[in-house]
């Protein structure tokens, strides 16, 4: 039965139809009759999902089959699962252990790739298991980002050329791999079923997972300035931070804006802005280190925030707290008002900061444009240092209440 269907799509995929419609006959084969095949494999699985796709609208290059345990994912866009991927020129299948691309991608950035291949190296030498093949997969013609991330994020595979297997090799592979994901949710049941920390603990366990203060700045430089902006040398200006701004002109501070904002250009601006910020803090503390005479941990200033925002910070840098150079943990904030406005801060670096405590530090830089930006820096936790306002909330449905 599974030969039959999986041969099925591979002999009829490529057909006149452009769209994933339910009157292409591979419709009804990739999103019911295959996942109600795979499913009589383990039908008191209550835990497990079974579902196909021929991709939403357009139809894709790549069908796909999924098995997905319900306690971490119930998408082929995130989490860890298991996928039969087809070849673009349907020569073949691929029976994988993979991972959804999204959460490197929203997290990662422009490293999603790079770090997704990281995650899947780290279980690669971890499952112990030989029988299947720890190399890359080829889905052939993924020039776009769907069939790239399918193989980027690829941790475990066995090909199937077209014609040459069984339905019994499909069903003993199946078992074989089925009891290596389930291992794995075991591991991951002890965390909540929480991929994403576990990715985290994976990924920030490289030590070469930041860039230095150095590599840092000049990629900085590439990414944000004009270049008539790049000709502008920026030196910080230590100010006493003030314990409370006034509230006179509060409206005109904080009201409501009349002009329509383009909020796309408004958070390029602020990108700029933050990573500007991010620049100058680490030249300040590189150059701070070495004039302290700690050249060796001037070379150890790391830019953090390169990678992720999950840390709660932004740099590691070392500052002498007591009688001993400790690391310390830095959150930039940048912003380019002439005054020192207030700015926003993550419930992540709330807790973060407590966390810390007297090793994490708000880097507060102001006036960012100008020639002599201003900046303090102010240690400890933030909610010790600072005023909070709630000022988003989360929204969740739950329905008219009585």
């Amino acid at each position: 039965m599974l030969k039959e269907l999986f041969t099925s799509v591979l002999d009829n995929y490529i057909n006149g139809f452009k769209n994933a419609e339910r009157i292409d006959p591979n419709y009804d084969v990739i999103t019911h009759q295959l996942p109600m095949a795979i499913n009589m494999q383990f039908p008191m699985r209550r835990d497990l999902l079974v579902a196909g796709s021929c991709g939403i609208g357009q139809k894709t290059d790549f069908p796909w089959v999924a098995i997905f345990n319900k306690n971490i994912t119930s998408s082929a866009k995130r989490g860890l699962y298991i996928v039969y991927l087809y070849k673009k020129d349907m020569s073949g299948f691929y029976l994988t252990l993979n991972q959804g691309i999204t959460y490197f991608a929203d997290t990662f950035k422009r490293k999603k790739y790079e770090y997704a291949r990281k995650v899947a190296n780290y279980f690669k030498d971890e499952i112990g298991d030989e029988y299947f093949d720890k190399g890359d997969i080829d889905l052939g013609g993924t020039t776009g980002t769907l069939g790239l991330g399918y193989q980027e994020t690829n941790i475990i595979s066995k090909y199937y050329a077209k014609g040459a297997f069984t339905t019994e090799e499909l069903e003993q592979d199946l078992k074989r791999m089925l009891a290596i994901y389930d291992e794995l949710v075991g591991v991951l049941g002890e965390d909540n079923f929480d991929y994403n920390s576990a990715i985290n603990k994976i990924v920030y366990d490289f030590n070469d997972s930041f860039e230095t203060a150095e590599e840092a700045i000049d990629n900085i430089k590439r990414a944000i300035a004009s270049p008539t902006d790049l000709n502008v040398v920026r030196t910080l200006r230590y100010v006493e931070p003030k314990e409370k701004r006034t509230k006179k002109y509060a409206k005109i501070r904080t009201g409501v804006p009349v002009k329509k904002i383009d909020y796309i250009e408004k958070a390029k601006a602020e990108m700029e802005v933050g990573q500007l910020g991010e620049m100058l803090a680490l030249q300040f503390e590189r150059e701070r280190l070495i004039k302290e005479g700690f050249n060796d941990l001037a070379n150890k200033v790391r830019h953090v925030s390169i990678i992720s925002d999950a840390y709660g910070y932004d740099i590691e840098s070392y500052q002498l707290i007591g009688l001993k150079m400790e690391k310390i943990y830095i959150e930039v904030k940048t912003t380019t008002n002439k005054l020192d406005v207030e700015f926003p801060v993550s419930k992540n670096e709330v807790l973060t900061s407590n966390e810390k405590k007297g090793r994490y530090c708000i880097f507060r830089i102001y006036d960012a444009k100008s020639v002599n930006p201003s900046f303090y820096k102010v240690f400890g936790k933030i909610e010790d240092n600072f005023e909070l306002d709630p000022v988003s909330y989360l929204a969740r449905y739950v329905g008219k209440r009585s």
